[in-house]
Order: structure tokens, then sequence, then C-alpha cells
């Protein structure tokens, strides 16, 4: 079985991560679909972001990088998060080090899931967009619920609900999803055993288990399996890890060039 292709945040280590350029180029490459993180801004609309602040070293307002995370995207209206460029790591950072083969792309603004959408939506062939839920229960966050409810409802707006898989770690988002009977594939972080929180995602009605890649071993796979779920997993960076994944459902990657090398 060929797994699914899945960029994360669009190709973490080839594109600036979470932009429309990395979304459009996993589409052009022809990967099977992209992870994306999404949160809500203060006016209530699905931005697409990975941490609850700014990313230091990576968003900049008028040539001028952030030096320390901030401010929070739930404090900004889209307008505001519009005026800050995430398209090129500050040179010589920690962030820029971790992804020496990312292409810079300047004038890159934070995405709202909407754009992202459309996107897909024009691809020449299926592309499937795995959307987490970005939310917890620290103040930086949306409201589980609230930001559940709002992102299925740009889904249903765009009419590509076949086009989209609801992940993350927040089970309540999660839970407010199957609600609303959109597709769920349930996250979990390193585990060792993980058959309890297998059963618990089987009886709340998902549809997969997107563990830590280290999670996916030949037992615990074949439980989700025994329980009808699909196994997808997170994040894939080593062609030896790869290759012994390969027979998953999915593989999320920062780098889907190698796996598309292998498959």
């Amino acid at each position: 079985m060929k797994p699914l292709n899945i960029a994360h945040r669009g190709g973490a280590a080839l594109w600036p991560e979470n932009t429309l350029t990395a979304f459009a180029d996993a589409i052009a490459c022809g990967y099977d679909g992209a992870e994306l993180d999404v949160q809500l801004s203060r006016d209530g609309m699905v931005v697409v972001h990975h941490d609850f602040w700014l990313m230091a070293d990576v968003a900049r307002k008028d040539g001028v990088w952030l030096t320390e995370p901030g401010p929070r995207i739930k404090d900004l209206s889209l307008a505001e998060l519009r005026q800050f460029d995430v398209g090129r790591p500050r040179p010589g950072s920690v962030y820029a080090r971790n992804y020496p083969l990312v292409q810079a792309v300047d004038g890159a603004p934070v995405p709202t899931l909407e754009e992202v959408i459309a996107l897909a939506q024009d691809a020449p062939r299926p592309f499937t967009l795995f959307v987490e839920l970005k939310c917890d229960t620290s103040d930086d966050s949306a409201d589980p619920v609230a930001l559940a409810d709002a992102a299925c409802d740009v889904v249903a707006a765009a009419d590509f609900l076949s086009g989209v898989v609801f992940v993350g770690f927040d089970w309540r988002a999660l839970a407010r999803i199957r609600q609303r009977g959109a597709p769920c594939w349930f996250s979990t972080e390193k585990l060792g055993d993980a058959r309890s929180a297998i059963e618990t995602i089987a009886d709340a009605g998902g549809q997969g288990w997107f563990p830590d890649f280290s999670d996916a071993t030949p037992g615990n796979v074949a439980f989700a399996r025994s329980k009808g779920l699909k196994v997808g997993v997170w994040t894939v960076n080593s062609l030896a890890d790869m290759q012994r994944l390969v027979g998953l459902d999915g593989i999320c990657t920062d780098r889907p060039d190698l796996l598309a090398s292998m498959i």
C-alpha cells in the first residue's frame, strides 16, 4: 500500500512553512496533500500559523525580524497579521540553521484557511488538507469549540469537506468536528503502548490515528487497524524511517521530495 505523501506545514524543510508558496509547491510537485495549522485571529478569521505567538526569527515587519515570540495570533486582526512577512527566516538564526534548504520568499503573509482551500481546489489532482486545530487549555489558545466551528464553516462554505481531514491534540475540538460530521484523525504525542488511546479514538468515532511516528510499532498499528482506524504519522524526515513506515496510510514529512523519491 502506498501512503499519502503529506507535506508537513507545506514542506517546512523546503519552503517557508505554512505559506501559500509552500502549499502551491506541494501541489505542483504532485504530493498527495499538506498538513497545516489553523487558529483564530481577533476578528474570527481562520488563519494558518503554527505557534500561538508570531514566530521569532521568521516573522518580520518593515524588514525587521521579531527577536522574541509575539504578539499572540488571537490578539491580532487579519489586517494586522498581514503586516508581517513570514517568508524568510532570519539569516544565522537557529531556525535558519535547522532548515538550510528553505527557499526564502519575500512578501509572504500569514494565509487564511480559505486561501489554502482555494489552492487545493485548483489542483490538477486530488489534494488533501490535513487541518490541525491549534488549541489547548492555555490562555494563548482560542476556545476549541469556537475554532472547530469556524474551521468547519470555512470548509463547508468552500464545499470542500471531501478534501479535508481534521487533526489535532486537543480532542475537545475534534469531538466538536465529529458532531458536525467531518472526518478526523486524532493526534497523539509519544505514548509507547498506545492501545488505550486508540480505544478512545475508536470509541469517539475517529476515522484515523495520527501519532508521533515512533509509536507506529507493528503492535500498535495492528491494534488500530483492528479498530477500523487508518494510521498516519508525523513528522518523518529520514529515509530509513520512511522505508520502515511505507505501509501506513499516510506519512507527514518536512521532506515530501524525499518521500516521493521512494514511493
